[in-house]
């Protein structure tokens, strides 16, 4: 099966679409959508979350099932941590091997000095000598017990951190429940003003009475407002990451962390949201 980031070029291509057609549509930079495609995510700030994050907005571009774009992403993260922990297991033990092969070899050396020395010595210095040689050799060997245990705990860590290689899907996401909202009054003028403050990067799209409004990436702290005659319909990828007021009226985030969800409002209040249009496969 083909790795996820050639997945993602391969549809972007199908589309006819250069990298700069994709950030353009998207807001996200080049070189971030590149990294993606080849499947380097270290680069993006706060890893995992950011790298999902661009993850579902690309995906939606491509047209790609999200679902599957995600479980991709998960069995390769797995993979490069498992790598990373064998390769550090690796050292620890290679590091142990050296230690041990010193202390023998100092040992192996002062044997032939001690034997010579006794020939040229009293008895009294070589009860002397030998008493030293039995602390250096019990030194030595406790030394090379330390080095020996603390790399069989290291190497017994790593093989427990390192998961299974069959790859598992992840189970398919429950629906996310909607916030509880506030209640208020409706707008004495008939229409429902909704004001957008984004506390995170996050992708969000707004349809007023039926039409885009806005869609893109909201920076922290930026704020947008939109005013409507029937409803506001709010979809993101991260709710978490945006804080909605109506009508005057503060209701919260749209939803949890990492969630992607749809939510409306009218001039009383929260509405039915439109059921988002399923994905195509290409």
């Amino acid at each position: 099966m083909q790795t996820l980031g050639a997945w993602l070029r391969q549809a972007r291509e199908a589309q006819g679409d250069t990298l700069k057609d994709a950030e353009a549509a998207t807001r996200i930079r080049a070189r971030f959508l590149e990294a993606l495609e080849a499947g380097d995510f270290s680069v993006f700030p706060g890893n995992d979350v950011q790298a999902r994050g661009f993850l579902r907005i690309y995906a939606r571009y491509l047209g790609l099932p999200l679902d599957e774009v995600l479980a991709r992403y998960n069995a390769e993260a797995r993979n490069v941590e498992a790598a990373a922990l064998a390769t550090a297991s690796a050292e620890a033990q290679t590091q142990s091997v050296r230690s041990t092969s010193r202390t023998t070899v100092s040992r192996s050396h002062s044997l032939p000095f001690s034997a010579s020395l006794a020939h040229r010595t009293s008895p009294e210095t070589l009860i002397i000598v030998g008493i030293v040689l039995i602390i250096l050799l019990a030194v030595a060997t406790g030394v090379g017990y330390l080095l020996n245990r603390n790399a069989d705990e290291q190497a017994s860590a790593a093989a427990t951190a390192i998961p299974p290689s069959e790859t598992t899907l992840p189970p398919m996401a429950t629906p996310a429940q909607p916030v509880v909202t506030p209640t208020f009054p409706a707008d004495l003028e008939g229409k429902v003003t909704l004001t957008l403050e984004a506390t995170e990067h996050v992708w969000v799209r707004v349809t007023r009475d039926g039409q885009t409004a806005f869609q893109g990436m909201m920076t922290p702290s930026q704020v947008e407002t939109w005013s409507g005659q029937e409803a506001i319909v709010v979809d993101t990828g991260n709710g978490a990451g945006l804080q909605v007021t109506v009508n005057g009226q503060p209701q919260g985030t749209v939803c949890g962390r990492g969630q992607v969800c749809t939510r409306a409002w009218g001039p009383s209040g929260e509405v039915a949201a439109p059921a988002p249009a399923p994905a195509s496969v290409p």
